[in-house]
């Protein structure tokens, strides 16, 4: 049986190795015979941080071992998304693969990577979450129905973070220096062309998958929170409403200190206090929650645009006698 062809392209693979440095050593033996097998130029790029020596004393002797391995250690331990920026902001090549070094399948890379060839900016892996808990599934269901509505951003159940970006992606993607990334939405907000790849994860060393519903509450939760002003807007709106009832009773009270004789002694002056300074707290609490939201806006950071394409003509300039370029130097006669 002959073997495949190599393919002409740059494929570049990153691996987090948090949660995998046990295995972390044959997982890149693996992936360089993979890549060279399936490519004629691709890198392995390894990630960790201080806080996981154990990557480092497996990864380092393979420097010398294995071609085409790059490792980077981060100065400090950050999220799992943050970790993939980093190995985004280093790849060069034409591919980006972002895969958990123990969970997700080698085997599956060249098939997701000829999806992406085939037009599809982003291919995302997804797998099924028939094995979960039936709480999990509930919350996943409310998350969905959430983002649907606060975020406008259908965020397909069962995500993972094994994908492919095609360069253009790539550039796209790294050029959002947000803090919190959220790698569905981000793709969803920039515009990117994004295909759902399903697949089984297996762990290499034997471990099952945990998943952690306290945990996923709060990332959803700080999702949410993060990508959509619509709480605080919803809050400013009571607020307003709130302002207007108050006002409404106050002109209620004074109607009733202007028609009725039997009023307790001081009943007009309290209820024209309290319900003034409602109105004037609900008043603030609207103002402060939309200049909450356009702080939050504007301290995203997020690009003004994101240029998908780019296309010149063959030539550049109709008349060729205004240019600023002479075809001899200033030192040639």
């Amino acid at each position: 049986m002959t073997a495949p062809q190599k393919v002409d392209i740059f494929v570049s693979l990153i691996a987090v190795s948090a949660g995998a440095e046990d295995i972390l050593a044959g997982f890149v033996r693996d992936a360089g015979t993979t890549l060279a097998g399936l490519y004629t130029n691709y890198e392995i790029i390894v990630i960790s941080d201080p806080s996981q020596q154990m990557a480092m004393d497996s990864v380092k002797p393979l420097l010398g071992e294995i071609q085409c391995v790059r490792y980077l250690r981060l100065t400090r331990a950050v999220p799992r998304d943050m970790a993939f920026l980093a190995g985004l902001d280093a790849a060069v090549g034409d591919f980006v693969v972002a895969m958990h070094p123990d969970l997700d399948p080698l085997s599956e890379v060249r098939a997701m990577i000829d999806e992406c060839r085939q037009g599809n900016e982003v291919v995302q892996g997804r797998q099924s979450l028939a094995a979960t808990g039936w709480a999990y599934r509930i919350a996943r269901s409310v998350f969905g129905l959430l983002s649907r509505w606060l975020v406008v951003a259908d965020i397909p159940p069962g995500y993972t973070e094994f994908r492919v970006l095609s360069r253009s992606a790539v550039n796209a993607v790294t050029r959002v220096r947000s803090r919190r990334r959220f790698f569905p939405i981000l793709a969803d907000e920039i515009g990117l062309d994004l295909k759902h790849y399903p697949y089984q994860r297996s762990s290499r060393s034997g471990r099952a998958e945990k998943q952690n519903l306290s945990i996923a509450i709060r990332a959803g939760m700080s999702v949410l929170l993060h990508y959509s002003i619509l709480p605080l807007r919803i809050v400013s709106i009571a607020g307003l409403l709130g302002s207007g009832l108050s006002l409404l009773y106050s002109l209620y009270v004074v109607l009733v200190y202007l028609f009725k004789s039997d009023i307790q002694p001081g009943w007009t002056t309290m209820s024209l206090q309290v319900s003034g300074l409602f109105a004037l707290v609900f008043l603030m609490l609207s103002l402060l929650g939309e200049c909450v939201g356009r702080l939050l806006e504007e301290g995203l950071e997020r690009p003004l645009y994101h240029l998908r394409d780019e296309q010149s003509s063959a030539v550049m300039l109709a008349n060729l006698q205004q240019r600023n370029v002479t075809e001899k130097s200033g030192s040639e006669p």
